[in-house]
């Protein structure tokens, strides 16, 4: 089920990268190898102090390896959702049956939120892998001891930073440390063999660190270890963008379905149990609940927040949810009662996703021929799974995740991208084998960060005013990618101008309603030129 799920995410690599920062997160992996030093990151020619490394490093590696391409972008993604889940399921083993870890992969696979992070990649991916691995075995060594789980647990935390920042870190130690204090195992961190695997952690970083310190100096290494994480908390870093304190939660609410009706029913159970209830020695597992609580809280309390911020927990609430699941399975009554959350939930995403679809942009008929081949192949699995609950509740759950991927990256996506102006011309301009050496951009707003053109043409973006066209030193013949303003400025000017391309754009990040009415969508749409000066 594990394959058949993680198959279905063939629908999200096709479409083009979304701007602003998937698309730029590619363009500087690949100008990454235009550079003669990999430790220092370079965004269009200017020093890049944002984002930590790891994401760039693998994915230049992956163009090394197989070129650039949006696919290739987004296969080390890929590669850490698996071990996300492989991870996940590994530590539900230290304390719950088969069932209960399976369960939990199978949510994690299968929840929405999963899935955009494969389309539109973003570093939280390359944080989620590394984390779990790294809690996993941490609670190794501290029930075993063994000088093999800390040495992973400590490469796996220098890779969690290296994907996230200094989260990667406090997620993993502030669960697991949480574990200890209410089993009243504490003491367990003054094994001296944590010192050793502290200096693991610091030597795994030196690459990272190192390359900061010489480009950036210690204001670099300031900014990673601490403005740009702990900052947005204590007020250090001018990022705010006036979120309120349950954002977070509501974007984890519609980015965990089709499991999140479950999941709050089962995040109660647990808590009230951890409260309330007496449990036996060493069979508690608070981790999980930690896990969940403790990002959220402190991601809550940033003064800047995004939507793909709250993922992290996502390991956790299925673990959380699995739980419940195998349990209810047993009973007759309450077994019913999840089977027809489930049912419900499916049947409301389905009709909003191929609702919204047939609204937006009306697909040809041949559009729903897989849906229904979907549902023929897994309503037939339903059907002769009647001595097995627990698969007969995770089947609907499992065809409408990837009915929903498929309805979303082909039916929305797909045709969404088409107003990404950007990337069309970019690739309009390589099959023409253009001289892109010639390209400049014109009235074009710099701050947007439009990476296409730097990606799939492989160069660094130039940005001309008007001024340069009083220059003495005038080159052309020049092609230019500009607005309708940039376009009448040049005729005005007495420039010669050919339209090489016009393109309907949009910014698609930030959709405004009257784009999703057919009729309205016309009013909304600008035109950006492609335009060639001799």
């Amino acid at each position: 089920m594990i394959f058949i799920l993680f198959s279905s995410y063939i629908f999200v690599l096709f479409n083009p990268m979304m701007e602003i920062d998937a698309m730029q997160y590619a363009s500087i992996s690949r100008e990454l190898l235009r550079g003669d030093n990999i430790l220092h990151i370079f965004d269009n020619g200017s020093f890049y102090l944002d984002k930590p490394p790891l994401i760039f490093w693998c994915s230049a590696l992956f163009f090394k390896i197989f070129g650039a391409s949006d696919i290739v972008y987004r296969l080390p993604s890929l590669l850490f959702s698996l071990l996300t889940i492989y991870s996940t399921f590994k530590f539900s083993r230290l304390y719950y049956s088969k069932e209960v870890a399976y369960t939990a992969a199978v949510i994690l696979s299968s929840c929405i939120g999963l899935c955009i992070m494969n389309g539109d990649v973003r570093t939280e991916i390359y944080m989620m892998g590394p984390m779990m691995t790294a809690i996993w075995q941490l609670d190794l060594f501290f029930k075993n001891n063994k000088w093999r789980n800390l040495v992973l647990s400590c490469i796996a935390i220098s890779f969690a930073m290296m994907g996230k920042g200094p989260l990667g870190m406090v997620i993993p130690l502030a669960v697991v440390g949480i574990d200890l204090l209410m089993k009243k195992k504490i003491n367990l961190i003054f094994d001296i063999k944590l010192f050793a695997g502290i200096l693991i952690i610091i030597f795994c970083l030196l690459p990272m660190s190192y390359g900061l310190y010489t480009q950036f100096g210690f204001y670099g290494l300031e900014f990673f270890y601490w403005t740009q994480s702990f900052g947005r908390i204590t007020g250090a870093s001018g990022w705010s963008n006036n979120t309120g304190p349950f954002y977070l939660f509501n974007v984890f609410l519609y980015s965990f379905l089709p499991w999140t009706g479950i999941f709050i029913w089962s995040f109660f159970r647990c808590t009230k149990d951890l409260l309330f209830r007496k449990w036996p020695e060493g069979q508690i597992e608070i981790v999980s609940c930690a896990g969940f609580c403790v990002p959220l809280v402190m991601l809550s309390l940033s003064n800047y927040k995004l939507p793909h911020y709250i993922y992290c927990v996502f390991p956790f609430a299925a673990i959380i949810t699995s739980i419940i699941i195998v349990e209810y399975c047993q009973h007759v009554k309450t077994y019913i009662r999840i089977y027809l959350i489930q049912i419900g939930i499916s049947i409301f995403m389905l009709i909003f996703i191929f609702g919204l679809v047939s609204y937006v942009f009306p697909p040809k008929i041949s559009f729903f021929f897989i849906p229904l081949i979907i549902l023929m192949v897994f309503g037939y699995w339903h059907l002769y799974s009647k001595n097995d609950n627990l698969v007969r509740l995770l089947i609907p759950s499992v065809a409408i995740s990837i009915l929903f991927n498929y309805a979303f990256n082909i039916g929305f996506m797909k045709p969404l991208m088409n107003y990404q102006s950007q990337s069309k011309a970019a690739k309009y301009l390589k099959s023409l084998n253009a001289d892109i050496d010639s390209l400049y951009f014109y009235k074009d707003n710099k701050t947007y960060k439009s990476r296409s053109f730097n990606f799939y043409l492989d160069l660094n973006t130039k940005y001309i005013n008007n001024e340069y066209f009083q220059s003495e030193q005038l080159n052309k013949p020049m092609i230019i990618y500009t607005n309708e303003e940039g376009y009448n400025s040049l005729l005005q000017s007495n420039q010669s101008v050919e339209i090489l391309k016009t393109f309907e754009h949009t910014r698609i990040s930030k959709l405004k309603k009257n784009f999703f009415n057919p009729e309205n969508r016309k009013s909304i749409l600008k035109k950006k030129f492609l335009l060639k000066l001799s």
